[in-house]
């Protein structure tokens, strides 16, 4: 098939049929003029399609009237594609230059009655192939020449058939618009009108199919096919499910909106056409489509709303298109589900495809729309029009909802805008923020009044149930907002937060606000009033007791202080326990601290109503056990560097005690055994006796060395001055000296007097006698001449008598006797006495 231009095919139809004359021409340059403005308008196509050449000048238009230049080229197109998909009979089976002008010739011919003005509409180019074509492939359109009476919709149809194979054509109701405009004169809004009805009608009817804004003619088997899914059931819930998820998943999206005023994300239910889809909320939006019964009664919607302040009525403007496709499309999409994995037949799983590809288009649209009704709809709260000011979707219904908020929660003003956050808390409990200077806030006032309401009905008051109710209406707090209120309200000491019956402070008490699995288990309770004579005693034993005045002249402010400062002494009493096992008074300092620990740890109330049975009893301990002990204790102190003093001396100096004479002794150990060593001059009378006691031990240690020294001396006296002592030479007369010497700088440093005698006599019976056999055999020349000689100490002699006292003077004869019978029997051994 040769191609050919619109100005070929015009010169030759002009040539061959219509050889306008000289008037004729004149008339169409005059037709010329006055549309040639309006050409682009009329015969341009839009939404994607090909652009095709329009009239060029005043010529081309008088040659090519009574048809248009885009029509060459689509209808060659057209049959060019018919021929690709076997639309001819074998012997048309191509279709060349002459068949093309055929077609135009036998149009031309139709049409010559036209007046001035007229245009061919393309659906005539139908004819010329009609006779062409198999019958299987033109058989709707015989149907419909048979049964349609709309002959506009007829016309379209024929028009829709030559396009099908087009893909470049986009068959939109503005293009097909161009098709069927048949007169310059032609009111376009009624033709729009005009094609839009006979598509519907034809759609209607299954001889084309829409997919979007685009429509098709269907063959024999996609009409059966298109047939079948028409009839193809589904459940109205599966429809409406589709559309709950159109509205709710693809256009709002959100599952909790977020309050512009204090910033909470408040869940909302999702319903439409008076039916819940997903779980309750306090909260609802409620979407009336074009589905509902109640649709085409926006009175008795708005009626229905009255009473419900929690719900924003979403009103959505009726819809056909809406209601026609998305049946359609959930019907499209069933049929492929169960037809395109049973079908064998290629043609019919290509016709699927395409099915499935229109449908998926169809979707988008149908999410588009939605949008778009959304955006247009009529809000609606508690039977009142809200004006939101936006077509967006999205921004109109979130509008909506911050009003639906505002007037579901009327007291959500109490929080005066605040936006709180979990992480607030903290600050919120710290006491050193200074908001107790300022006055209970509304939000305050409220909880405090809920919580004291409880109390006096019986009624207990966890987080959890303040949380719940605070929550809802008519509060809509969030959760931060809630918690924060709670903390500064414990802050401000007007709450009291208990778990298990104890009172959480600090920490614990934060820990806890933060932890909602403990929620159930925290016990909130306003604070007990006390009267102000308990306070007023309460501050002054503060003040008596801990020698300052309390910090605060809030009851549970002194209360708690003074529970903290008792805890305080106590760690401080057990602190010193542990340094006193040797002082006389830990059993008073042990009946101290079990009183400390009877009035430490208590409820700050306790010690506004009861610790007042005790004052008494506490004063005189501080002013008979705590304040003197203390005193008494301090790490610099006189006292207890004193008695340390004392208590270490007579341990260290116990053995010298018995060569002392004097009882200072006696009354030292007296005053440190004495449990009030503390009280009075005890511990200044200590201190002299002791200064006492140290001279009289010095003086006699002093005595004791000098004596020693003397003895050394005349023992060191009786060695030099002995017979054989001169005979040693320097060297052995200077080892034998040494040990005078080392023995005397050796007592020098001694303390202890027993030790520096028996030193002394260890010395002379042991150590003399050796260095006396030691020089003897130094001086021995003939070991066989001149025998060794033993030396013993005139003590050793003294100890073989048996006779220990003499009280007679008969006795001192006898015992000269015996003691002079024992050196000679001595001596007669061979030994020699050193005395």
């Amino acid at each position: 098939m040769l191609p050919l231009n619109s100005q070929d095919v015009a010169e030759v139809i002009q040539k061959r049929l219509l050889l306008k004359n000289q008037a004729g021409s004149s008339e169409l340059s005059k037709l010329y003029d006055q549309q040639s403005n309006n050409f682009k308008t009329l015969f341009d196509f839009s939404d994607g399609s090909r652009t095709y050449g329009n009239f060029q000048d005043c010529d081309h238009f008088v040659r090519c009237y009574p048809f248009v230049p885009y029509q060459f080229a689509l209808f060659q197109s057209a049959i060019q594609n018919l021929s690709v998909h076997n639309a001819f009979e074998g012997k048309h089976s191509s279709v060349g230059e002459r068949s093309m002008l055929g077609v135009f010739q036998e149009v031309a011919i139709k049409i010559q009655d036209y007046r001035i003005g007229q245009l061919a509409t393309f659906d005539l180019m139908f004819e010329g192939i009609s006779s062409a074509l198999k019958s299987s492939i033109q058989k709707s359109i015989l149907r419909a020449e048979r049964d349609l009476e709309d002959k506009f919709a007829l016309k379209l149809l024929k028009a829709l058939f030559l396009v099908k194979y087009v893909k470049e054509f986009k068959p939109t109701p503005r293009n097909l618009c161009v098709l069927m405009l048949d007169d310059f004169a032609r009111d376009l809004v009624q033709l729009r009108k005009q094609v839009e009805a006979g598509l519907s009608l034809l759609e209607r009817e299954t001889y084309i199919q829409r997919a979007g804004e685009l429509y098709e003619y269907l063959t024999d088997e996609e009409k059966d096919i298109e047939e079948e899914i028409k009839n193809t059931e589904v459940e109205p819930t599966v429809v409406n499910e589709e559309l709950a998820k159109l509205i709710f998943d693809h256009t709002l999206k959100q599952k909790k909106i977020r309050s512009e005023s204090n910033g909470r994300d408040y869940p909302f239910s999702r319903k439409m056409d008076d039916r819940l889809y997903g779980s309750q909320q306090e909260l609802t939006i409620h979407v009336v489509t074009p589905f509902s019964d109640h649709a085409e009664s926006e009175e008795t919607l708005i009626m229905q709303s009255m009473g419900h302040s929690d719900e924003l009525l979403v009103i959505l403007p009726a819809d056909e298109r809406l209601m026609r496709d998305l049946p359609m499309y959930k019907r499209t999409e069933k049929y492929i589900k169960q037809n395109i994995s049973i079908t064998q037949k290629e043609a019919v799983k290509r016709i699927l495809a395409a099915k499935n590809a229109h449908n998926n288009q169809r979707y988008s649209e149908l999410q588009q729309r939605i949008e778009t009704l959304l955006g247009k709809a009529k809000l609606i709260i508690n039977g009142n029009d809200i004006d939101v000011s936006s077509e967006n979707a999205q921004i109109s219904i979130v509008k909506g909802f911050q009003q639906l908020i505002t007037k579901t929660y009327p007291h959500l003003q109490m929080l005066r805008g605040a936006n709180y956050r979990e992480q607030d808390l903290e600050a919120v409990l710290d006491r050193s923020t200074g908001l107790f200077a300022t006055a209970l806030s509304d939000a305050e006032t409220e909880v405090l009044s809920k919580i004291q309401t409880n109390k006096n009905t019986g009624v207990r008051t966890t987080v959890k149930k303040l949380l719940e109710t605070f929550e809802c209406k008519p509060y809509g707090w969030g959760y931060a907002a809630i918690l924060c209120t709670v903390g500064s309200l414990l802050a401000r000491g007007k709450l009291e937060l208990r778990a298990d019956g104890n009172i959480l402070e600090g920490d614990k008490l934060l820990k806890s606000l933060q932890n909602s699995k403990e929620h159930s288990n925290l016990i909130l309770d306003p604070q007990l009033d006390f009267n102000p004579s308990q306070v007023r005693a309460l501050k002054d034993f503060y003040e008596e007791f801990f020698d300052e005045p309390p910090a605060s002249g809030e009851a549970k402010e002194v209360a708690q202080a003074t529970g903290e400062a008792m805890g305080r002494s106590l760690a401080e009493l057990e602190s010193l326990s542990s340094e006193t096992g040797h002082y006389p008074f830990q059993e008073r300092l042990d009946r101290a601290i079990a009183i400390l620990q009877e009035v430490s740890g208590k409820p700050y109330e306790w010690y506004l109503t009861e610790l007042s049975d005790r004052e008494d009893e506490l004063l005189d301990l501080k002013e008979d056990i705590l304040d003197p002990i203390s005193k008494f204790m301090e790490v610099k102190g006189s006292q207890r560097e004193i008695f340390d003093r004392a208590y270490s001396y007579l341990k260290e100096q116990e053995a010298n005690f018995a060569y002392i004479d004097g009882d200072e002794v006696e009354q030292i150990r007296t005053i440190l055994e004495n449990e009030q060593c503390f009280k009075g001059g005890l511990m200044q009378q200590a201190k002299t006796l002791l200064e006492t006691l140290q001279q009289k031990v010095s003086a006699q240690i002093e005595r004791e060395i000098r004596a020693a020294k003397q003895k050394i001396d005349e023992l060191k006296n009786g060695l030099v001055n002995h017979s054989d002592y001169g005979a040693l030479s320097s060297e052995q007369q200077a080892e034998a000296i040494q040990p005078f010497t080392s023995l005397t700088e050796k007592l020098k440093t001694q303390n202890t007097i027993a030790v520096i005698r028996e030193t002394l006599r260890s010395f002379e019976e042991n150590d003399y006698i050796k260095l006396l056999a030691q020089i003897h055999s130094w001086t021995r020349k003939d070991p066989d001449i001149d025998p060794e000689v033993e030396y013993v100490s005139i003590q050793n002699v003294l100890d073989n008598l048996d006779k220990t006292i003499l009280s007679e003077p008969s006795d001192v004869d006898s015992y000269l006797e015996k003691l002079g019978e024992v050196l000679r029997r001595e001596i007669k051994n061979g030994k020699r006495i050193s005395i």
